[in-house]
């Protein structure tokens, strides 16, 4: 097993010497757009054009997103099979992208379904993707598609030109293979210098529940969604998810989200793909309902009343807050096969209406037809009214006649009377019978054998009658179809009852079908139906009880595979900022949650607020061990309490480096990404310092001065390394969060001169060194500030920082201070510090300085 930041980067590149340094990396504009795929999605798939730097692009993205990952080169179809392996794994695809990719791509498939934490990276030149079977196979894994090409965007140009100044001018990716950054410019040695220093804007990270891990909390969110969406437990279940204000609970709820929301789907496409559902596919849930609820928004109103509207009105939306784009997407999906099936059914019943109505019509004319006997009998010949009138034995036939033929015509009785009426009236036949019979009396005479005129006698008969069948099969054949139109049903009215059998079973089929569409009717109009009532009786607990028990049981008997909900997961955040009544009353309300089997419930919470909440509320009834009764409370509410790990040192690097190095320049890209960094010591990339200016076109007298396009503020590399040092003194995410926010705010101010001066990192006594450490006391110790300040501030500017510390009494605050500055980044005379402390004071609560 090799992990990625493990493995012989030669190995991927293949132009590379084995065992030797790789020459400095230039940032690629879809740098960012790859890694994000990397982090979201199962699968992707780098499109490259020739002479991209498309492996090494692939590889650096590796190293940033997934260093740990164990890599999996040259991938087999039975070494996928095996059901055991590493959870964090990637498959890197490149040689293997060929005529045998379609028999591998439903092994990686399975390989993949197996665990959401697995990740495949291929890359394949634009011509070979364009190959019909290759790309079958790839849209059958749904990839997320990166397009990379061979000539350099103008940023891209700038920062090349800057890396490698004795290779410019640069245009192409192909053109870095073998430099090594330390060619000498070709410029004239009096070149004008970029404006590095001009105004930035500053960039700011709001404090939302989304982002990236950059924290490493994915095994606990792991575990914990795990368990939620488990078949093999039977709610109810609570969770504690216990933190400090800013430690990430709302993160951590959110990731458990979207955690929940992957095995859920990934259980409904294996079920959906077996035509079964239950443990026997899928050990998870496939259909949950996730809804979250944030206590403080009602901490107002009656809370039990809104959390019951909350419930409900998620319930009869038919989606979670955080399933919404699903839902609606299913939604969409069941409207189109609807309407379809809408279409189809309309189309089945109007023909069946235009068949019906036709033979109705039919009906109509044969129960009614003197009209139409009439029209009928003046569609006949002459002969064809000869042949009635000796049929019936009348001189003139009427239309009367021929519907009253109609009626007699038919049977063998009928036939043979009309066989010896035409013998009487038709003189040829009977001719013939006549001759035929003198024939042989004459023959028997002279011959005296009685087979022989036996012989002649037959076929004296028989002739006599083929004529008079003949006769009467040509007068019979003449006026055939005008009694077929008067007679019984035709072979056209059999086809129509036929196709009628046939139309009412496809419509039954059809209905059948379009009811099935909505399995969760009923379950969602009884939500809806409550919604009205709890408007009007806010607060009415025996109502929510009883309502929670007719759901529940109305739940349970919706089968499998009809829209059954399985697992309702509730998500209560911010009930650390409620005052104790609410708390208390959430905590009730979660009480009667759990007396069904239906909810999860997950609480996000400072432990010590729920403590102090459940003392002051039941002040009455403590006795003489008060957190014993709090702590045996909680314990009744909560099943599994889980405590989030703390921001460590090198979980606060990784945190700021990432909010720095995901918000480059637009147009211009940012020095190299600071993620990349720590993955190899076997690279030697140079920094490029501050962004560039972006070019503009300079205002002329007449327009105003004012940069319509400035470039966004980016990080140093030697900011972000002095970032790393401050990690005792930052607390929380939250904290770090407001550190880098606040400090990109204030070197905004910052340009030119000024700018160089604050950024120069010449010395330990930079500016921006002091800045960060005021900067850091302020978001990690508030309460310290002013004490911190108003010290530093009456001291002599040639004093040790150091000396002005040991006099702080916070025996949490100076050991880390006295470390910090024992050490030999941050800067250690007071002066350092001075300068800017008024300017850093105006970022606090505070009114002094």
């Amino acid at each position: 097993m090799v992990l990625v930041r493990d493995v012989d980067p030669s190995i991927l590149l293949k132009n590379q010497p084995l065992g030797g340094d790789l020459r400095p990396y230039l940032p690629r504009d879809v740098d960012r757009e790859i890694r994000a795929a990397l982090s979201a999605a199962p699968v992707t798939l780098i499109v490259y054009e020739h002479n991209s730097g498309a492996r090494r692009t692939a590889y650096e993205a590796l190293l940033a997103v997934f260093s740990d990952y164990e890599l999996i080169l040259k991938p087999r179809s039975t070494v996928l099979a095996q059901p055991r392996g590493r959870a964090d794994a990637v498959v890197w695809l490149d040689g293997e992208l060929d005529e045998t990719f379609p028999s591998l791509s439903g092994a990686l498939a399975v390989w993949l379904g197996r665990n959401s934490a697995r990740r495949v990276l291929g890359i394949i030149r634009e011509d070979r993707y364009e190959n019909p079977a290759l790309r079958d196979a790839f849209d059958r894994l749904r990839p997320t598609v990166v397009r990379l090409a061979a000539d350099l965007s103008d940023g891209e140009r700038f920062v090349a030109n800057q890396m490698f100044p004795g290779a410019a001018p640069l245009s192409k990716a192909g053109q870095l293979a073998g430099l090594t950054g330390q060619e000498q410019p070709s410029s004239p040695a009096d070149a004008p210098i970029p404006d590095l220093y001009s105004a930035h804007v500053a960039d700011y990270r709001p404090d939302t529940d989304d982002g990236v891990d950059r924290l490493g909390i994915g095994p606990d969110v792991r575990m914990l969604a795990d368990l939620v969406v488990s078949r093999m437990i039977t709610p109810p279940l609570s969770i504690g998810l216990f933190g400090s204000w800013g430690s990430g609970k709302s993160f951590f709820m959110r990731q458990m989200q979207l955690r929940v929301r992957e095995l859920a789907d990934s259980a409904r496409e294996a079920e959906t793909a077996a035509g079964a559902h239950g443990k026997t596919v899928s050990s998870y849930c496939s259909s949950v309902r996730q809804i979250s609820f944030n206590a403080w928004h009602y901490s107002e109103a009656n809370l039990l009343a809104s959390l019951a509207t909350h419930i409900f009105d998620n319930l009869a939306a038919s989606g979670a807050e955080n399933d919404l784009q699903r839902q609606a997407d299913a939604l969409a999906e069941r409207r189109k096969t609807e309407k379809t099936l809408l279409g189809r059914l309309s189309a089945v019943r109007l023909e069946r209406r235009t068949l019906t109505a036709q033979q109705k019509q039919a009906t109509r004319r044969r129960r009614k037809p003197r009209e139409y006997v009439r029209a009928v009998f003046d569609s006949l010949t002459e002969a064809d009214k000869a042949w009635i009138a000796s049929r019936l034995g009348v001189d003139r036939p009427t239309a009367e006649d021929l519907e009253r033929l109609a009626q007699e015509t038919g049977g063998l009785r009928s036939d043979v009377a009309e066989f010896w009426r035409r013998l009487r009236q038709d003189p040829v036949p009977l001719l013939v019978l006549i001759g035929g019979l003198v024939t042989v009396l004459v023959v028997t005479l002279l011959v005296g054998r009685s087979q022989v005129s036996g012989v002649l006698g037959g076929l004296t008969v028989v002739s006599s009658a083929l004529t008079v069948v003949l006769r009467m099969r040509a007068s019979a054949g003449r006026i055939h179809d005008a009694l077929g139109k008067l007679g019984g049903p035709s072979e056209e009215d059999e086809e129509t009852e036929r196709r009628l059998a046939e139309l009412d079973a496809e419509s039954e089929r059809l209905e059948k079908a379009v009811t099935e569409l909505a399995p969760g009717l009923d379950l969602v109009s009884f939500a809806e139906s409550r919604l009205s009532d709890y408007v009007e009786h806010l607060g009415v607990v025996s109502l929510l009880r009883k309502d929670l028990e007719t759901f529940a049981t109305m739940l349970a008997e919706v089968p499998h595979g009809s829209g059954k909900i399985e697992r309702t997961v509730l998500y209560i955040d911010d009930l650390d900022r409620c005052p104790p009544k609410v708390v208390v009353q959430v905590l009730e309300a979660i009480h009667l949650l759990l007396a069904l089997p239906v909810f999860v419930v997950v609480v996000g919470v400072d432990s010590r607020w729920l403590k102090k909440a459940v003392e002051q509320h039941y002040e009455q009834m403590l006795g003489d061990d008060p957190e014993a009764f709090a702590e045996n409370y909680l314990e009744k509410i909560f099943q599994v309490p889980f405590m989030l790990s703390p921001m460590d040192d090198p979980g606060f690097a990784g945190l700021v480096r990432g909010l720095a190095a995901t918000e480059g320049q637009d147009a211009t890209p940012a020095s190299v990404p600071a993620e990349a960094d720590e993955t190899s010591g076997a690279h030697s990339r140079i920094p490029t310092g501050l962004p560039p200016h972006e070019a503009a076109p300079g205002p002329s007298s007449e327009q105003s001065t004012i940069d319509l396009r400035p470039p966004r503020l980016v990080i140093s590399r030697a900011e972000l390394d002095f970032l790393a040092t401050l990690a005792p003194l930052v607390r929380s995410p939250r904290a770090a969060k407001r550190l880098l926010n606040l400090y990109r705010l204030l070197r905004a101010r910052l340009a030119g001169e000024e700018l160089a001066e604050f950024v120069a990192d010449g010395s330990r006594e930079a500016p921006f060194r002091a800045v960060l450490v005021l900067l850091s006391v302020l978001v990690g110790y508030p309460e310290a500030v002013s004490w911190f300040f108003a010290s530093l501030a009456g001291t002599d500017p040639g004093d040790k920082a150091l000396d002005i510390v040991s006099s702080l009494n916070d025996h949490e605050l100076r050991p880390k201070l006295e470390r910090g500055l024992s050490g030999e980044s941050w800067p250690e005379l007071a002066a350092s510090y001075q300068r800017w402390l008024p300017l850093v004071n105006r970022f606090s609560f505070t009114r002094e300085g």
